[in-house]
């Protein structure tokens, strides 16, 4: 596969990191390649590109620029959450059992309403 990552909006932050937001919805993406993005903005809808079998966002925060680096060989950083129904920072996991592949992690859920 090309692009196993499929949509993808990458943000670099103010830390000088990268915020990789991947399998967005085909033809969804609001932004543009260099635009400044504000806290709160619409950025894409929720999808199922790219190797992924069912609709989800991935996030992955990460030190190295995505463009040099691919993500699955780039260090991955703590991501804090807010305004939602969990930890700040969920826990979670795989767990393999008999060849069976089961996610152990919390759902983030945002919890505001508007």
């Amino acid at each position: 596969m090309q692009n196993p990552t499929g949509n993808t909006v990458v943000l670099a932050l103010d830390t000088e990191t990268y915020l990789v937001i991947a399998h967005l919805k085909k033809g969804s993406v609001l932004v543009e390649a260099g635009a400044q993005v504000q806290e709160g903005e619409p950025i894409g809808a929720c999808g199922n590109s790219g190797n992924t079998s069912e609709p989800h966002i991935h996030i992955h925060h990460q030190r190295q620029d995505p463009k040099n680096r691919p993500l699955n060989f780039s260090e991955g950083l703590p991501l804090y959450f807010r305004d939602h129904d969990g930890a700040a920072m969920p826990e979670g996991g795989v767990k393999i059992s008999n060849g069976k592949v089961t996610l152990t992690g919390a759902m983030v859920k945002h919890s505001l309403t508007e």
